[in-house]
């Protein structure tokens, strides 16, 4: 072998490699390209989240409506830390069970990264630690519902007559036993309740949010709505509109500052008057 060809074989061996100075450039436009698109994958997953939560709710509002609508009965929807349930004001038991899945649910962890507060109950939130150690019954709340449930059982009077509030076993004509479900009240949790015809009030005390607010003046973002959905250090959040002639309507917009802490609301304007009052009181009024 010459010693020109040997030189030349040398020199393609060692371009054959990158140098230090070449990885050192290729490891710095990765770093610059993980920061820049970490946030952006953050944002994407907390929006996904964020959409999931709004469907779960607009899902169950309007399933509750088609329950009142088609059985001609009241069909309640029931605000409970984990989300909304499906109440049937006759058999006073809860009807959801197929949808029911708090397990999955973001808004119902100890240490959550979303919650919604009910603007029609003046921004009550759903994420408030001391409703663990509220008493059920001292006032309108939004407690967890495995607690509240467990409270109300033990709570409720034994019928004269009858077996405890509760799950229990009953016999059908072909001789066979099936377990009904446990039958509950819903005194003092906020609540929306849907009538035959479809309109809807809300729980004694509470103020229907006008449209207009939802809407927003003049095209600006809305200051509040009958129920939003807040995330923690994300602006992005979903306004959920509920009339009286029980039309649901929900849209995602950004606040104009993030939440800072869970169960934070301060973000979210409240309405402080001038809110048409759809209580009780009208539904009564309305049978009438």
């Amino acid at each position: 072998m010459s010693f020109r060809q040997l030189k030349r074989d040398n020199e393609t061996r060692s371009r054959d490699g990158f140098t230090m100075i070449e990885l050192m450039v290729v490891v710095a436009i990765i770093i610059m390209a993980t920061g820049i698109m970490g946030p952006t994958i953050a944002d994407f997953m907390k929006n996904r989240q964020l959409e999931g939560v709004r469907g779960q709710f607009g899902n169950i509002f309007n399933l509750a409506r088609m329950q009142a609508v088609n059985q001609r009965r009241d069909i309640s929807v029931v605000f409970f830390r984990e989300g909304p349930r499906i109440f049937d004001e006759l058999r006073k038991e809860f009807i959801d069970y197929d949808v029911w899945n708090p397990d999955n649910s973001p808004i119902g962890e100890s240490d959550p990264t979303m919650w919604y507060a009910l603007g029609f109950a003046r921004g009550t939130s759903s994420y408030n630690p001391q409703h663990d150690e509220k008493a059920i019954g001292d006032g309108l709340t939004i407690p967890p519902f495995e607690k509240w449930a467990s409270k109300e059982k033990r709570t409720d009077p034994k019928p004269k007559g009858r077996a405890r509030r509760g799950s229990r076993t009953r016999r059908t004509s072909s001789g066979t036993t099936t377990r009904s479900r446990p039958k509950y009240r819903t005194t003092g949790l906020f609540k929306i309740t849907f009538n035959r015809n479809g309109t809807l009030v809300f729980s004694d005390g509470c103020s229907d949010v006008p449209t207009s607010v939802y809407n927003g003046d003049g095209g600006s973002r809305p200051k509040t709505a009958d129920v939003v959905i807040l995330q923690l250090d994300a602006t992005l959040s979903c306004f959920i509109d509920m009339r009286p002639t029980g039309q649901i309507r929900s849209k995602v917009v950004p606040l104009a500052d993030f939440p800072r802490k869970r169960g934070d609301v301060s973000a979210v304007n409240k309405v402080q008057g001038g809110a048409k009052s759809s209580s009780r009181s009208g539904r009564r009024s309305s049978k009438k």
